[in-house]
């Protein structure tokens, strides 16, 4: 499945190449590996995205077979 956002440095589109979750203190952390046109890659918590963004993986997490497209920079 196909899911794509703004890259969290230069706003260009990114795909989510991946996503899972880590241990943490209070249970776990959703993770997502993105990849954006310009080349920039992160692994990162999604929480540190914007809640535009995590609004939109939430989405996608209740729509699986459907690709995802954000809308719009990030900010």
């Amino acid at each position: 499945m196909l899911t794509f956002i703004y890259c969290p440095d230069c706003d260009v589109p990114a795909e989510v190449t991946d996503r899972f979750a880590l241990a943490s203190t209070s249970g776990p952390a959703d993770h997502i590996v993105v990849r954006c046109a310009a080349g920039h890659w992160f692994r990162m918590a999604s929480d540190l995205l914007p809640e535009s963004t995590r609004q939109h993986l939430l989405m996608q997490d209740l729509e699986p077979h459907i690709a995802h497209v954000a809308f719009g920079p990030t900010g």
